[in-house]
């Protein structure tokens, strides 16, 4: 039997966090929502209507439309509203975790797209368009109740498309282009650094159950206090009434950790330009009735950054990890362990104690390198146009997209060269799992002819979300079903020269949360023993159960301007 232990757990103290590469944005899956004012008046049912430039983007076969050369630059602004309610998030312990989310989403957004058009000849025409594909800004108080999970998040896109179209004749035709996607991602999350510490603090009591109640004993625990010359501190001896193991590991662990104060943060950002490819096919069996197919590849990003970590706002002290208890005596026929005085005092006497955030600062989370792979999902488009007459014309459109692709987010994080990482621990991978699935998106619109130089549009669609389940819902995305109706508008100024207006309201469905973290502060995945067991799986993550529900809605605003030469 032994006093104490000689040595503290070899494990990782703080690897308190978990983020998304990618987070949530305006649209189904992460798409923006929104890449033609045009298209937006009839909430993207007109791929085959080919009405413009941004055909690049629907339908490149419908370039063979397009007479001379003809350019269309426009603007798309997003006015989001959005709550949250939280409906009891707890941390890695049970504990409930309380604070506001606050305005999360932005007051306002812009993204802007470009395209140009030129008729080489009476069969092939070629074109460019530049558009935001996927976009996202999240933003919540600092100290909200999902901030173990996320605080802030920013996602920023660009993509170049040049595209080719050939016309077989006056009923089919053909279009190709491919695409230069530049993606940047930004994240930042807090650090459980007061459930690291008691989750550390109850597995170094649990491994050495024996040696800690004698130190709470009454008899044995003054014993050890003279020969410490301090005596044994209030957070074991307050422990002692509480007769079963693991309410009397949990009490002294949850004793220690109530020293600590305040939250990590962890930053990771990374960028990375990805290349893919789209097609479209356009078959106009009279000259007033259209259909279209199209489709646009996936395109694979390896994002590669940099993680920085920050405990400056962490306050309080514990034992410090490194102190050795090697080097003392056994009392002979009791057997018991008697560590050095100087080691004992490290341990009882907080005046020696350590702020446990510049311990992770300089023995376990260094600024290092890290990525992560991430496929963008691929798209299959059907859409039809007919003009029924000289003033309206019908149209629809049906687009599945290929979500399925991401499983699981991951991001790798390096080891650092030379590093003192306590006792050779590293950090883990951060994850999230999201097992999203296929979608679909379906559009109805229609345009109205209501004068020579003004033409009405109107559409609703209705956007599935590939967010699976409830339990799969992460602060990070808090995505759902949505709901468009859109206005638009086209003035002709000129012969050459016209405006293009847009106006959608998109309601979300209720976005209820229900995400169970899998990793824990101390950065592992907990044994077959609970939250004191070390499993051997290493992972950057807080633990605990995000719980609550999403209401938002957005307004789109778009303006463009097109011009034929």
């Amino acid at each position: 039997m032994t006093i104490l232990s000689r040595r503290w757990p070899s494990r990782v103290m703080v690897g308190s966090l978990l983020v998304l590469p990618v987070a949530q944005v305006q649209a189904s899956g992460y798409h923006f929502g929104s890449q033609s004012v045009a298209a937006q008046g009839t909430a993207h049912a007109n791929g085959a209507e080919a009405a413009d430039a941004s055909t690049i983007f629907y339908n490149p076969a419908g370039l063979a439309r397009l007479k001379g050369t003809q350019l269309t630059s426009g603007l798309t602004i997003l006015l989001p509203d959005g709550d949250y309610q939280d409906k009891g998030s707890r941390d890695v312990f049970g504990n409930p975790v309380s604070g506001d989310a606050g305005d999360f989403l932005p007051d306002a957004a812009a993204a802007p797209n470009f395209y140009l058009s030129h008729e080489i000849n009476e069969r092939v025409t070629v074109g460019l368009g530049i558009f935001t594909p996927f976009g996202a800004k999240l933003d919540y108080k600092e100290d909200w109740a999902g901030r173990y999970g996320i605080q802030s998040a920013s996602l920023e896109t660009v993509t170049f498309n040049p595209s080719i179209s050939y016309r077989f004749n006056e009923h089919h035709s053909i279009g190709f282009g491919v695409s230069a996607q530049y993606i940047k991602s930004v994240q930042r999350g807090a650090a459980d650094v007061k459930g690291a510490s008691r989750q550390l603090a109850g597995q170094f009591v649990d491994a050495n159950y024996e040696s800690t109640r004698n130190a709470a004993s009454p008899i044995l625990g003054p014993i050890v206090g003279i020969i410490a010359g301090v005596p044994v501190p209030e957070e074991i001896t307050s422990c002692r009434g509480v007769a079963d193991r693991d309410g009397f590991v949990d009490c002294v662990a949850g004793n220690f950790a109530d020293n600590v104060e305040g939250d990590g943060y962890f930053r990771v950002e990374g960028d990375d330009w990805g290349f893919g490819w789209n097609i479209g096919y356009m078959w106009e069996p009279t000259e007033s009735t259209r259909f279209g197919v199209a489709y646009r590849s996936n395109i694979r990003h390896t994002l590669e950054g940099e993680t920085k970590w920050s405990f400056a706002g962490v306050q309080g002290g514990v034992p410090s990890p490194d102190t050795s208890l090697e080097g003392g005596f056994t009392i002979p026929i009791l057997g018991i362990y008697v560590p050095p005085a100087d080691a004992l005092r490290e341990l009882f006497d907080e005046g020696n104690w350590d702020n446990p955030g510049e311990f992770a600062a300089t023995r376990l989370h260094p600024n290092s390198k890290a990525r992560t792979a991430i496929d963008t999902p691929e798209m299959l488009s059907f859409n039809a146009f007919h003009q029924f007459n000289d003033k309206v014309a019908l149209m629809a459109d049906l687009t599945f997209t290929r979500h399925s692709r991401l499983d699981e987010v991951r991001i790798g994080i390096d080891q650092v060269a030379g590093y003192p990482y306590f006792n050779g621990v590293t950090e883990g991978d951060l994850s999230v799992k999201q097992d999203w699935k296929d979608t679909y998106k379906i559009s109805l619109g229609m345009n109205y002819q209501y004068s020579d130089d003004l033409l009405l549009r109107t559409g609703v669609a209705y956007d599935k979300s590939p967010v699976n389940s409830t339990q799969l819902r992460h602060p990070a995305f808090p995505d759902a079903d949505r709901y468009w109706l859109s206005f638009g508008a086209n003035y002709r100024v000129t012969r050459d020269t016209s405006l293009d207006f847009a106006y959608s309201y998109v309601q979300f469905s209720s976005g209820k949360m229900d995400y169970q973290d899998g990793c824990s502060p101390a950065g592992w995945v907990p044994g077959a023993g609970g939250l004191y067991q070390d499993s051997g799986v290493r992972c950057t993550g807080n633990g605990g159960n995000y719980t609550g529900e999403y209401n938002t809605h957005i307004h789109f605003i778009g303006l463009a301007l097109n011009h034929s030469f």
